[in-house]
């Protein structure tokens, strides 16, 4: 069936969230949780902190919430996504949120291209402590060298699950990247919206942990022949170290080296 681009799709929002009460409302709040083209899902991991007092404040604007201890964050983005029901899913980890023209922006791109099964956008890496900022540009065809995908500036076409998978639980620290990388192999379309559309904390576990999310980068690179393992090593190697470099505050220029390589 030939796409009607007049028709506005609904949205699933999948939002996972663990002990982090006061995160989860800004998330729900830069939604805009009443309209009704989004279905908003809660995955809480069994939180203890008064989170689940906040989502049931929220239970009538969220389509679906569950809590209980789950296997992981590939396991909390799968579980929502088998409920969803929108023609497009988008996943916001309660760390981070929308712009106000996220959704307007979206709807925009996919009224000029309904036929896109991906549509990406820029994020805003804020840090909680420091308060630094930068803002993060997506390039698909530089997708073999680091993640320059972000899944809090991602819709995906539901069907897109369907065809390719759900993420795979192996990948602890880059499922997001492996499924990014898996979708690229087998020929989805992605659409680039040119907007900022989520705002990222960092300082979360695939930063604090990057070995091991460079490494399962790396092994998702060679898995889906995205480049050639020599390649892949030394994308690892180089990222890794430069990283490394980076924590150890040696020299300014390193910082503004940093941002030359993210922008």
């Amino acid at each position: 069936m030939k796409p009607n681009p007049e028709r506005q799709p609904v949205v699933s929002v999948i939002v996972p969230v663990l002990n982090n009460r006061d995160g989860l409302v800004h998330a729900l709040n830069s939604l805009g949780i009443e309209n009704q083209l989004l279905e908003v899902i809660v995955i809480d991991g069994g939180s203890v902190d008064g989170t689940v007092d906040e989502i049931i404040c929220r239970d009538k604007n969220i389509a679906y919430w569950e809590t209980g201890k789950d296997q992981g964050i590939a396991d909390a983005f799968n579980r929502g996504i088998a409920r969803a029901k929108g023609e497009y899913i988008a996943i916001l980890n309660s760390d981070d949120y929308w712009l106000p023209n996220t959704l307007r922006r979206f709807l925009v791109a996919h009224k000029e291209q309904p036929q896109a099964d991906i549509f990406y956008g820029a994020v805003r890496y804020v840090d909680p402590v420091s308060g630094y900022a930068y803002t993060r540009s997506p390039r698909l065809n530089a997708m073999k060298y680091r993640m320059w995908l972000f899944h809090p500036a991602m819709f995906v076409r539901r069907s897109s699950y369907l065809r390719i998978g759900l993420y795979d639980p192996a990948f602890t620290h880059a499922m997001d990247s492996e499924w990014c990388h898996r979708a690229m192999a087998m020929g989805e379309r992605f659409v680039q919206v040119p907007s900022v559309l989520a705002n990222m904390s960092l300082r979360g576990v695939s930063d604090r942990e990057y070995r091991i999310s460079l490494k399962q980068y790396r092994d998702s690179l060679i898995k889906n022949k995205v480049c050639s393992k020599l390649e892949a090593h030394f994308y690892c190697f180089f990222f890794s170290s430069l990283k490394r470099l980076m924590l150890q505050r040696w020299m300014y220029p390193l910082k503004l080296l940093r941002d030359k390589l993210v922008r």
